[in-house]
């Protein structure tokens, strides 16, 4: 029984329905008691403080004093809370505000790794970095990704630009021909989907990396591979 109503909230809660405060705390608790109804626990919870938020910044004393709440489940209330604060922290968030700060952090990614890894980092309008995806085939000389893995990722975090690196375990910096082809595939997906496209930094060693933006390259690729010149160069023929 308890099954088939946590399937029915997770339902709910997916579909983005009006969910009220109960029974979000009652999904909540669904990891702390796997077999157990959680209903009356949440309204417990909310009878004694006013609000999820503070239930999630109560102490562990007065969390055990509620009825149906152990010292399990005081401690993971606890937990989650002390999530939220920390990830509310303004020092939390990585900015990405120049050139340098790019390469910085693109230098501390990569750097020691034995096999190569590209990643996106997906900004926000005032370069907060929102998300990162990783990806690696964990071969010395070898990374790829679908191009609709990068349309998939563009349309479920709606980032306004993206910056992109991969690091080459060769020692050499100097982009490949099927880094160009990459490249050129990552500006037509941000031209088709209105995000800005900041960047393809390749990262050999700390004083050795190549950025697409500064030798040029990017420009050209940006000139010859939007939608707009796509679609007027269809229309000369």
């Amino acid at each position: 029984m308890h099954e088939g109503h946590r399937r029915r909230m997770y339902e709910k809660l997916k579909a983005g329905d009006n969910i009220f405060e109960h029974e979000l705390l009652e999904m909540l608790l669904f990891n702390a008691y796997p077999r157990k109804n959680t209903n009356p626990v949440a309204h417990e919870l909310l009878n004694r403080f006013p609000s999820i938020s503070a239930v999630l910044s109560a102490s562990f004393e007065e969390l055990i004093a509620v009825p149906g709440v152990g010292e399990q489940v005081a401690l993971y209330l606890m937990c989650i809370g002390k999530c939220i604060e920390r990830g509310n922290r303004a020092d939390c968030f990585t900015v990405i505000k120049n050139r340098g700060e790019a390469f910085g952090m693109v230098g501390m990614r990569l750097g020691g790794k034995t096999a190569e890894v590209l990643e996106i980092y997906l900004l926000d309008r005032n370069g907060k970095v929102l998300r990162i995806c990783s990806y690696t085939s964990d071969e010395c000389h070898k990374v790829t990704v679908k191009p609709e893995e990068i349309i998939k990722l563009i349309s479920v975090s709606r980032p306004y630009g993206i910056l992109v690196a991969h690091n080459h375990t060769s020692g050499s910096a100097r982009p490949s021909p099927a880094d160009d082809d990459f490249t050129k595939e990552c500006q037509i997906i941000c031209s088709m989907n209105n995000v800005r496209f900041y960047d393809h930094i390749i990262y050999a060693a700390p004083d050795n990396m190549f950025s697409y933006f500064d030798s040029g390259k990017l420009t050209e690729i940006e000139r010859k591979f939007s939608i707009g010149s796509i679609i007027g160069n269809e229309k000369r023929f």
